[in-house]
């Protein structure tokens, strides 16, 4: 599948939502869905923003880049949109005309449908987000790209970590290795020792590494994201470490397996609660979010005991259960022959196992002597 044909599918897509709603058009204003639009287009000048700095505005018949005049150019040039069929509505970059130019198209601003908030449109973002979910072939190709560089760069870090190197330079070596693919690491922890226990949710700091290292990394590539975490044991763990380290895997893989296209993501969730219960720490699930759906957004849904969607066919996912000292966490797409890994051991060593009749090959920890 190629771009434009891409391109067609999500405005068929679009197109469908709007003869349901009875949307005259749609408005995306949101990089994440110029992403998916686009097939993989970028839409930022700083990637700490959420907002594009252009706009797509959707009609059943046709398709439009509102732009100023700094970004026109660029976007329908460098990004492809003019070969992508999108007209271009450009105004002076000093001017504030995107209201108007929405309405020249499709009259009522109320009767148009759009990501967030703007100018009396309605607001869409939780349909349109659903028009995600179900990745198309050019995505799954996209994100294993996505998947192998980011599992190899890394490993790649973590085999260079030694005692006594700071956190915050260990987050600093990520990025390399990722940026000459064009792939943004968008978030990125690292915690040393101690602070694996305390923090969850541990940013960098100027910790030193003495014997354990802990690194999680979110990268996003023409839109997609995908998260990964590894960990680092320098001698032996104890055993109980070890053994927490292969219960947390065993959870990991009984959400994996449960996530099936057309079942309830919750039922992907109780599965992860009864494992921890099984295995004796089952309030640990308390402590930290478990993950969900993922795809534009390194998760589209943080999934609950109340969450109501199903799973769509080839919808990405990334489970994170965690046991407080140890977490594991790989990207996989769901689809009808069962979890396509999008991240997975490279040079680290591999745990296999079988669940529910799926075959894992997930990384272990890795130990140096």
């Amino acid at each position: 599948m190629n771009r434009l044909e891409e391109v067609t599918v999500k405005h068929e897509r679009l197109a469908g939502l709007m003869a349901a709603q009875g949307y005259r058009a749609v408005l995306l204003k949101k990089q994440a869905n110029f992403s998916w639009l686009t097939a993989g287009g970028r839409n930022m000048v700083g990637i700490a923003t959420e907002t594009g700095m252009t706009s797509l505005l959707v009609t059943p018949e046709a398709r439009y880049c509102i732009a100023n005049r700094i970004e026109a150019d660029r976007m329908m040039a460098e990004e492809g949109l003019a070969a992508l069929g999108f007209k271009l509505l450009t105004h002076e970059w000093h001017e504030d005309r995107e209201a108007a130019l929405v309405a020249e198209v499709a009259g009522d601003l109320g009767a148009v449908a759009a990501d967030m908030g703007f100018a009396g449109c309605r607001n869409a973002d939780g349909e349109l987000k659903k028009l995600r979910y179900s990745l198309t072939a050019g995505e799954v190709e996209r994100y294993l790209f996505l998947g192998g560089r980011l599992s190899a760069a890394v490993e790649k870090v973590m085999l260079g970590i030694r005692p006594g190197d700071k956190e915050c330079e260990i987050a600093g070596r990520v990025g390399p290795d990722l940026w000459k693919d064009l792939i943004d690491p968008t978030a990125i922890m690292v915690a040393a020792d101690e602070r694996i226990y305390r923090y969850r949710h541990p940013v960098a700091t100027d910790r030193l590494v003495q014997r354990y290292a802990m690194v999680c990394v979110n990268a996003r590539y023409k839109g997609l994201i995908t998260t990964i975490t590894r960990l680092l044991h320098f001698g032996k763990p104890d055993a109980a470490l070890a053994r927490q380290f292969q219960v947390n895997n065993e959870v990991d893989c009984r959400m994996i397996a449960a996530t099936k296209p057309g079942a309830p993501m919750a039922a992907a969730f109780a599965a992860g609660l009864a494992a921890y219960k099984e295995f004796g720490y089952e309030h640990e699930w308390q402590l930290h979010h478990q993950g969900g759906a993922m795809g534009y957004y390194a998760r589209d849904v943080k999934v609950t005991a109340a969450t109501r969607e199903v799973v769509a066919e080839n919808q990405a996912f990334c489970w994170n259960p965690s046991i407080t000292g140890t977490k594991t966490e790989d990207g996989f797409i769901a689809t009808a022959g069962g979890p396509l890994m999008i991240t997975g051991p490279v040079i680290y060593p591999r745990i296999a196992s079988m669940v529910d009749g799926v075959e894992f090959s997930r990384p272990g920890m890795l130990v140096i002597d």
